[in-house]
C-alpha cells in the first residue's frame, strides 16, 4: 500500500460497516463504499481460479484429506 494511513477514517469505516447481500458496505464522510469481489481482488491482487472446496463438491476432488488441508492453514502445522 502506498500513501498515508488515517486511523480515524479506518475506525469510522469499520464502525459503519454493514453487509448488503454478500458485500460489505460502509459510509464515511458521506461517501458510500461497497467492497465487491472485483474491488477486493484488485486491491489484494488476488485471482479466483481453480476448484472451490465446499461441502457440495468434496467428492469431486480426488485424494482430498480434510485434516491435511486444515493443518496446511495453521501457522504451526505440528501443534
Amino acid at each position: 500500500m502506498k500513501g498515508n494511513i488515517y486511523p480515524d477514517l479506518v475506525r469510522v469505516f469499520y464502525t459503519n460497516l454493514k453487509f448488503e447481500g454478500n458485500n460489505p458496505v460502509s459510509h464515511v464522510k458521506g461517501v458510500e463504499m461497497e467492497i465487491t469481489h472485483e474491488v477486493w481482488t484488485a486491491v489484494a491482487d488476488l485471482k479466483f481460479s481453480g476448484l472451490r472446496i465446499n461441502k457440495g463438491n468434496l467428492g469431486v476432488v480426488e485424494d482430498f484429506n480434510k485434516i491435511q488441508y486444515y493443518k496446511s492453514c495453521l501457522k504451526n502445522q505440528h501443534a
